[in-house]
């Protein structure tokens, strides 16, 4: 093809669209602002290790387009959910440490869980003519129990708000319970957790041998009947389509000008649109200072959830003792805020409750990496979400390309499976289609 295709950014979005162009015969080529690839996917290996510290899952490998890539170039796939392997749930700790009583624990989430299934049931048949927010929902339309124990108390509360405030990266009050329970959609198969090599080993493969200029961060892009101009800080780049597969945090935000502008349809979807935050801190310690065999640990106040209440044990994969906390929403905009000794006094003070017992006093890691996706300019913030005020055709506006020049790939643009690399690759592909299918 004699016509020059342009896309911006190199996450799974942007790759896949040049992959699927690229296999077409199509001149492409890919503008990313880091001086890496992957984007909001990021694999660590600074530990010993290999750690996620953007994506990490496959949510759902059944029917899944990165399962068989993963098993193809031989990523380990670990399934992690709030059961382990053997169905024993995951070990919960009160807020001094102690452990929970997980049968009465379990019992709350599965209480929680069948509230949650029969409410989205009603949902997708007769939705509610006023939205609302995850809170309101919590507070005035779940049906709990009227006699539980503190421990099924506990685990009924994580399941219905804490879980979901992960899995949103963002707030209670935030979160259009409405319309993520009637198009968010979930792929079976649970929650696989990449590990030997991490999402890089899949990106390294979907790149070769395409046209890639790194550190190349756009300004501005201008687009007229003739051809779409985009200045960088490298130059000005030039061709005839141009698919954008920027965060929908840098969206937002407005570094970018366009002229002409957006269409006012599109800059509101932009902002009504919800973009959450997610941090993670990875400490490497000389041995295992926390059960080996346990993937994941909770820790719960009676109260307002607590800072480092959620752990990830990736040395139950690797072998390698290397544990991660996580925080989301404004526990997460909390934590960006610390400083790195804060933050590690606050991560070890809370292990020394959970694991002192067992295994002594706990010292400082050997290493460790955090992550500041807030505060990083070209992400500001991890991944969408549905939030209170968002338009059931938002997702599907943000995707729609203008005159057949200007087209948009990325999670966000989803209109089931945001918030996932799965729904990255896909919009990826679907926005390439979009510019084969012109001629």
């Amino acid at each position: 093809m004699s016509e020059k295709t342009l896309v911006i950014g190199a996450g799974m979005a942007g790759i896949m669209a040049a992959r699927t162009l690229h296999d077409a015969n199509y001149d492409v080529t890919v503008l990313e602002a880091r001086d890496r690839l992957g984007g909001r996917t990021h694999t660590d290996s600074s530990l010993g290790n290999t750690v996620d510290l953007g994506a990490a899952w496959i949510h759902g490998p059944d029917g899944n387009p990165l399962t068989p890539l993963a098993e193809q170039l031989g990523v380990g796939m670990g399934y992690t959910d709030f059961l382990n392997e053997s169905g024993t749930a995951v070990q919960a700790y009160t807020a001094d440490g102690t452990p929970i009583n997980m049968a009465e624990y379990t019992r709350g989430q599965l209480l929680a869980n069948a509230a949650f299934i029969k409410a989205k049931a009603s949902i997708l048949y007769q939705p509610p003519d006023n939205p609302q927010s995850l809170k309101d929902w919590l507070e005035h339309g779940l049906p709990q129990p009227e006699t539980m124990t503190a421990a099924e108390t506990m685990g009924f509360d994580y399941w219905s708000r804490i879980r979901t405030e992960y899995s949103d990266a963002s707030d209670w009050d935030l979160i259009n319970w409405t319309m993520m329970s009637g198009h968010y959609a979930k792929l079976p198969g649970g929650d696989m957790l990449l590990h030997g090599g991490g999402y890089k080993v899949l990106i390294d493969q979907l790149v070769e041998g395409l046209d890639v200029r790194m550190e190349t961060a756009v300004s501005h892009i201008t687009t007229t009947p003739e051809q779409v101009h985009i200045q960088t800080n490298r130059g000005e780049f030039s061709a005839n389509r141009v698919i954008l597969t920027l965060p929908l945090g840098v969206l937002k935000s407005g570094q970018i000008q366009f002229e002409p502008p957006l269409p006012t349809a599109k800059q509101q979807a932009i902002q009504r649109i919800g973009f959450g935050n997610y941090e993670k801190l990875a400490l490497r310690f000389d041995k295992f200072y926390w059960p080996r065999e346990q993937q994941r640990f909770n820790y719960l106040s009676d109260g307002e959830p607590s800072l480092f209440n959620a752990w990830l044990n990736t040395g139950h994969y690797t072998g390698t003792p290397i544990i991660v906390a996580y925080h989301a929403g404004r526990r997460a905009r909390a934590i960006n805020q610390w400083s790195d000794e804060k933050l590690l006094e606050g991560a070890l003070t809370v292990m020394q409750r959970l694991f002192g017992d067992e295994f002594g006093p706990i010292p400082a890691p050997e290493a460790y990496v955090r992550t500041h996706w807030q505060s990083d300019p070209l992400a500001n913030g991890s991944y969408s979400f549905d939030q209170v005020g968002q338009q059931p055709t938002d997702r599907r506006t943000l995707a729609e390309s203008i005159n057949q020049q200007l087209f948009f790939a990325g999670e966000a643009t989803h209109p089931h499976f945001y918030a996932t690399v799965h729904g990255a690759y896909e919009t990826g592909v679907r926005a390439a289609r979009e510019v084969i299918g012109i001629r």
